[in-house]
């Protein structure tokens, strides 16, 4: 298959690979069958994406933000979840309740590679725009009514400036009454891309860091910050090395965020 993905868009290729590596392990803390059949269709070579502290970051990652998911649709089960810049990622399959309508949002040529590798449902919708924009937005809403909207933004945010995100985060609490972002919030001092352990291997520049969920509350007062969980706490809880980083990256509060509006 060409792959053909723009700067930001070949960053989907890091959680992708790690994904796809960790579901071939023999006991792996995530199953992603459909990134090891991605990696396998694409042939591309991994080894500057699927790096030792990159992957314990991003098991991590996929675990709380999986966590957050399922237990917002604990309480919301028929709610419309959107993953925002999904990439390739499969979400949608590992916490879905057999309810949920689910939109994978992303630019064209991500968009374009996933409609050759998955299947439109029903509930199951994709659409090839950039998040900034608010077309998706009429579409999701047409969709959800009233219902709560849960939107999901992993590895997104980052690479967004300050006044782009107030955009973003503007549009979702005009367009939809009501409903939950799960966030992704990456440090200021780790906003250098070159020095990424795989980010250099792109061509994608970091734009705004963020110390704390609540310099989202300062770009929008309906986003409410409902909690806030540093990725470290995942890492501690895993294999010995997943630990050490964990300890080692406590200092930089890379984080999940948790927030709601109404």
């Amino acid at each position: 298959m060409d792959l053909q993905l723009g700067a930001v868009g070949v960053t989907a290729l890091i959680p992708l690979s790690n994904r796809a590596s960790e579901t071939l392990r023999k006991h792996p803390r995530v199953k992603d069958e459909k990134a090891v059949e991605i990696i396998k269709m694409l042939k591309i070579d991994t080894k500057d994406y699927d790096k030792m502290v990159t992957h314990e970051c991003v098991i991590a990652r996929t675990i709380m933000f999986d966590n957050a998911v399922e237990k917002l649709l604990k309480k919301y089960p028929d709610a419309v979840c959107v993953n925002m810049g999904c990439g390739l990622d499969n979400r949608f399959q590992r916490v879905d309740n057999g309810r949920i309508i689910w939109f994978d949002v992303d630019l064209p040529d991500s968009i374009g590679i996933r409609k050759r590798v998955y299947e439109e449902t029903e509930r199951r919708r994709m659409i090839g725009t950039s998040v900034i924009d608010t077309d998706w937005i009429e579409v999701v809403k047409t969709a959800s009514g009233k219902k709560n909207v849960i939107v999901v933004a992993e590895g997104l945010f980052m690479y967004f400036s300050r006044e782009q995100t107030r955009t973003i985060l503007n549009n979702l609490t005009t367009f939809f009454n009501k409903g939950f972002l799960v966030v992704e919030m990456m440090n200021p001092s780790m906003m250098h891309e070159k020095k990424h352990e795989t980010v250099k291997h792109t061509d994608a520049r970091f734009g705004w860091g963020t110390r704390s969920g609540k310099e989202f509350e300062a770009l929008d007062s309906k986003m409410k910050l409902i909690s806030e969980k540093s990725f470290a706490e995942q890492l501690k809880k895993s294999t010995l090395i997943s630990k050490i980083i964990g300890i080692v990256s406590a200092r930089f509060n890379n984080r999940l965020a948790v927030f709601k509006w109404q």
